[in-house]
């Protein structure tokens, strides 16, 4: 990338800081240089605009959970299994995601900051692609799915982040309320995204897992403790 332009460089963090930090709460400034894996100097230097920042840490994180995600399958040898871990940690709601969420989902129903999510989806989309489709094939192969077409990943993939997205702008919803989310409305989404893809997969029933729901209150409690711990240090 060029030399920063938008207002100079030292304009960049206080924009971040007051759209993410200050508005919202979820994260302080030192959650946002981690992100981008380096110092106050370095961060000042290497993007033109906010959303260029907001896509490059997009970018890096649904490859970083991708690699991770394949180091994970390296231990597992049931098909079944390889293929439901893939489909769950497409969505970015495992512990490891939970900093860059915080930082995400202030932003994520903000018109302005469509293309941001879509180019996170898109990340994702081409992150996990060459993970999922062995996947399937080798279930394929063995008679376990029988697919509706030829290559499902994309499709997928597509279920998986509209599920993702839906489950966030939902627990943004709740915060704004002030309160947490209901099991059942997060349920209501999870188990959408299961039949579908159980269909798109013609899987058996049930042989589809995405995140639990104990998973799930797990992130999001330690998602409300951030949110308190960045507003009283902001």
């Amino acid at each position: 990338m060029g030399a920063v332009t938008f207002g100079g460089g030292y304009a960049m963090l206080p924009i971040l800081r007051r759209e993410i930090v200050e508005k919202s709460g979820w994260m302080a400034e030192e959650d946002i240089l981690d992100e981008i894996h380096g110092s106050k100097g370095g961060f000042y230097h290497h993007f033109d605009s906010k959303d260029d920042l907001l896509r490059e840490i997009c970018r890096q994180r649904a490859s970083a959970s991708a690699e991770r995600t394949r180091e994970r399958l390296d231990a597992l040898t049931d098909p079944m299994e390889r293929l439901n871990l893939v489909l769950r940690e497409t969505m970015p709601f495992m512990p490891e995601d939970l900093t860059f969420m915080c930082m995400l989902m202030p932003i994520l129903n903000r018109t302005e900051s469509a293309a941001v999510r879509v180019g996170y989806q898109d990340a994702i989309a081409e992150a996990y692609a060459p993970l999922l489709r062995p996947c399937v094939e080798q279930l394929t192969d063995a008679g376990t799915l029988r697919p509706v077409t030829t290559d499902i990943t994309a499709p997928a993939l597509t279920l998986l982040n509209d599920c993702w997205y839906r489950a966030a702008l939902l627990f943004i919803r709740d915060i704004e309320a002030g309160h947490r989310t209901e099991p059942a409305a997060l349920l209501e989404i999870l188990d959408s995204c299961r039949r579908c893809l159980e269909a798109l997969l013609d899987a058996p029933y049930g042989s589809v897992e995405l995140i639990s729901l104990e998973a799930w209150s797990s992130f999001a409690e330690e998602a409300l403790r951030r949110m308190r711990w960045a507003k009283v240090k902001a």
